[in-house]
């Protein structure tokens, strides 16, 4: 007798934000939240990377150094400024129970390419997958301004994209402890701009916390600077 192994569910998740709002860190966290079960395994173990990434450290007497983690990867610049990801990639995190296929983009307002260009790349990719599971959008929780690349951004999902595609939506505020892993200013120039195009996601209490999320990277410098 043949014994058929069950398919593990896969999962695909797209990654979208401006430049510099944190999508490869965002990334390489949640590898780490997959590999480990404990932070106190993630100390022992390290940290684990898909993407190379770049931070600056400054000690208690005011000193500052720059901390590069990660292999290099013609994919990626780590120069302040730029881009970070330079085309469109697929990372497949696999758990025991579930697969889950983590999509990192050029970032909105990318100053390389261009938004056009690059979003035709981000829908080129995506051709390859049956279903997108979740589109995470990636927001800063002190944001002074959204308009022009966000309007932008959700225009152009909806232009590729069925109506209903927005029910996949999240909001994914980084860099969240310095708001105490609030939305901060942000939500209130993301309840107006999502009015304004008739996406109805945030209005109730129930559906603000199905679709906001909070992170911060500092527990990866950690571990970083603990390796």
């Amino acid at each position: 007798m043949v014994i058929m192994e069950e398919r593990k569910k896969e999962y695909t998740i797209l990654l979208l934000g401006e430049t510099g709002v944190g999508k490869s860190t965002w990334i390489n966290g949640i590898r780490n939240y997959v590999e480990y079960e404990t932070f106190q395994e993630a100390v022992s173990g390290g940290p684990k990377l898909l993407i190379p990434s770049r931070f600056v450290h400054t000690s208690p007497m005011g000193t500052s150094r720059e901390v590069r983690l990660g292999e290099q990867d013609d994919n990626e610049c780590l120069e302040p400024g730029m881009s970070g990801t330079k085309s469109p990639r697929t990372y497949v995190l696999e758990h025991e129970d579930f697969i889950i296929n983590l999509i990192d983009t050029p970032g909105i307002r990318d100053t390389e390419h261009g938004d056009a260009i690059n979003m035709e790349a981000i829908m080129s990719h995506l051709s390859g997958f049956k279903e997108i599971h979740a589109i995470c959008i990636l927001l800063r929780p002190d944001e002074s301004r959204l308009t022009t690349w966000f309007t932008y951004c959700i225009k152009e999902l909806l232009h590729h994209f069925h109506r209903d595609a927005v029910q996949n939506f999240k909001f994914c505020f980084t860099k969240a402890r310095v708001s105490s892993y609030r939305p901060g200013q942000t939500i209130s120039l993301l309840r107006k701009l999502l009015k304004e195009l008739e996406i109805d996601l945030l209005e109730t209490e129930d559906s603000f916390k199905r679709n906001t999320f909070y992170f911060d990277n500092e527990a990866l410098k950690f571990l970083a600077l603990k390796k």
